[in-house]
């Protein structure tokens, strides 16, 4: 098994005058990687398995680290691996990359489970759990991350 990865190309409107990408927008690009790392492991299609089990996943923390800038047009990769599971809630590392492979930035996400009728934490289900601790036995985090 590989690490769930999301592709994604930098559009114009994403960068500022200078021609690299605006900084919050790595928080854009991070959740997004999120959701598709959620839908991977729930399935698809996202807010419906999310509904039928009564759950949200708002951020309760975010880490970045930047390595390099990107710029209009520059395609890049994003893989998305399993820190920490805890009771409530679970560490994700995002590793951005650029087309060959070297480093962009990197971020730490930390959703927390709610139940979403009433807004309060609850465990992460069992079935995300299991889904979790799989995956992050068969992709472990790589050294050099």
């Amino acid at each position: 098994m590989t690490a769930v990865c999301l592709h994604k190309t930098v559009s114009w409107g994403e960068c500022d005058p200078a021609g690299v990408v605006y900084t919050p927008r790595f928080a854009d690009y991070a959740v997004e990687a999120f959701h598709y790392f959620l839908a991977e492991m729930l399935g698809r299609p996202l807010q419906q398995r999310l509904g039928e089990l009564g759950l949200g996943t708002p951020m309760k923390a975010m880490h970045f680290e930047f390595h390099k800038s990107l710029w209009p047009d520059q395609a890049f990769f994003m893989e998305v691996y399993v820190v920490a599971l805890r009771t409530r809630s679970f560490d994700l590392k995002v590793v951005g990359k650029d087309d060959t492979g070297a480093a962009c930035f990197n971020a730490v996400l930390s959703p927390v489970c709610i139940n979403a009728a009433v807004r309060s934490s609850v465990p992460i289900p069992d079935v995300l759990r299991q889904r979790l601790e799989e995956y992050q036995r068969l992709v472990p985090l790589p050294a050099s991350s």
